[in-house]
């Protein structure tokens, strides 16, 4: 799979689904449920056709493609673009990347992924070759066959990705080659073409070959390429903007000392749905309606919004460009809003909702034909 820049639209990070196993170079590294699941099914049906070796197989190959995308990361790491997780499914793994990198620098970076690949490949290929191994194709997994089968998935792994469409390696390799000669959105859009005609060609093969994984492939990767295409777009809507073209300039505080029924009743009393806690002068936190609703049905009216606030805020200048902005409002683990501050003093405040209600509204100006606001 591909390293996935974030999607401002979309909380991008640390699927509830997944939990860390472990941190290699300051990347966190996810599971998600579904591949113990597929773990715990393959190691059922091995039962008779192998014992242990199935299993140990699939953690083979996992770990292979858990270096593939640690060449995504590292690769990223090179241009000061940061890993913010890898995430391993039974469908393979995906490396969350934070940050926009250059046409020529997303090339080097989707290429290094399958370049491990191809490296585990060559260096098992060398092994079996001066150990008398043989390098076949054996519908038998055996110990005999572990390793030659293993060098095959490598090289099935590195060829699959390649494949020019999203969400493959391959797919950004094209948007990176075409992205160098004219606009991205426009490279992407071609990518997103061939990628979805390579999946329909693909689906319609599948359904007439009875092959059902291969079907489910080709609709995910329909899927894919329709989603880096909305991405995509929506990186160029934000383009060009800062912090306060998005941002609420129009909001209330509320105090820590407050009860829960005051918040409700300013909640209540507009369409603002994160507040800014304060003590005195100072910003120590945010309060959401979801905070609210956890504060009275758990508290009461009388509980104070200090104890169900979100502490610690994220604050930022109103010149930051607004993609920097996103990749904060959007971040799953923590959703609170950005607070813009300018010399000290709270002017504005940005929400996933006022991130959405620029970018539907930037879309619709364009597609007026009347001239970007700035």
């Amino acid at each position: 799979m591909d390293p996935a820049p974030q999607d401002p639209q979309k909380q991008a990070t640390g699927s509830p689904w997944s939990f860390r196993i472990a941190t290699i170079e300051g990347i966190p590294i996810r599971l998600h449920i579904t591949f113990l699941l597929f773990l715990t099914y393959i190691a059922f049906v091995g039962q008779n056709r192998g014992g242990l070796i199935w299993p140990l197989f699939v953690i083979a190959v996992f770990a292979c493609v858990l270096l593939h995308e640690l060449g995504h990361a590292l690769a990223a790491k090179k241009y000061d673009v940061h890993t913010r997780d890898i995430t391993l499914y039974p469908i393979g793994g995906i490396a969350m990347l934070e940050g926009r990198p250059t046409a020529k620098q997303e090339l080097v970076i989707a290429i290094a992924g399958p370049l491990v690949n191809v490296v585990i490949a060559v260096a098992l290929g060398v092994g079996l070759y001066f150990s008398k191994g043989t390098i076949s194709i054996s519908s038998e997994l055996k110990e005999a066959t572990f390793l030659p089968t293993l060098f095959m998935a490598n090289v099935t792994l590195a060829l699959f990705n390649l494949i020019p469409a999203f969400p493959m390696d391959g797919g950004r390799v094209l948007r990176s080659i075409l992205a160098l000669n004219m606009p991205e959105v426009k490279a992407t859009q071609i990518a997103a073409f061939v990628g979805q005609s390579l999946a329909i060609v693909l689906f319609v093969y599948a359904l007439f070959s009875g092959q059902v994984v291969l079907a489910l492939v080709a609709f995910f990767v329909f899927l894919g390429a329709g989603q880096e295409l909305a991405g995509s777009v929506t990186r160029s809507l934000l383009e060009g903007h800062k912090a306060s073209d998005a941002m609420q300039s129009r909001f209330r505080t509320i105090e820590s000392g407050a009860t829960m029924e005051m918040a409700a009743e300013m909640l209540l009393a507009g369409s603002q749905y994160h507040f800014p806690v304060t003590v005195g002068d100072e910003i120590v936190g945010t309060l959401s309606r979801t905070g609210i609703a956890q504060g009275l049905s758990q508290g009461g009216p009388s509980a104070y919004v200090a104890g169900y606030m979100q502490r610690g805020i994220k604050t930022t200048d109103p010149d930051v460009p607004l993609e920097r902005i996103a990749e904060a409002v959007t971040d799953k683990e923590d959703p609170s809003p950005v607070l813009v501050m300018e010399e000290g003093r709270l002017i504005g405040i940005i929400t996933q909702d006022n991130l959405s209600e620029f970018i539907m509204l930037e879309n619709a100006r364009r597609s007026s034909g009347r001239p970007a606001s700035a």
